[in-house]
């Protein structure tokens, strides 16, 4: 089975030196970034990385402690 993770900005604190505001989204799917336009924040993605692999390989996000639903956490 293929995950798909969306990943969307919901809050900026500070500056972003990518250019990200709320409501921007990239896709990873399979282990690939996609739809990513300008690019990938390196900070933003390191801090995802431990629990992105774990929800990529179907594990819910209710069990990782990181969201009330299945599909839907926030980190």
């Amino acid at each position: 089975m293929t995950y798909r993770v969306k990943i969307c900005v919901r809050e900026v604190r500070g500056y972003c030196s990518m250019g990200y505001k709320p409501g921007d989204c990239f896709l990873i799917e399979k282990y690939y970034i996609r739809d990513a336009g300008r690019g990938v924040c390196l900070h933003a993605l390191a801090s995802m990385l431990t629990l992105l692999s774990l929800f990529l390989k179907g594990i819910s996000a209710r069990d990782l402690g990181i969201g009330e639903e299945d599909y839907m956490g926030y980190v």
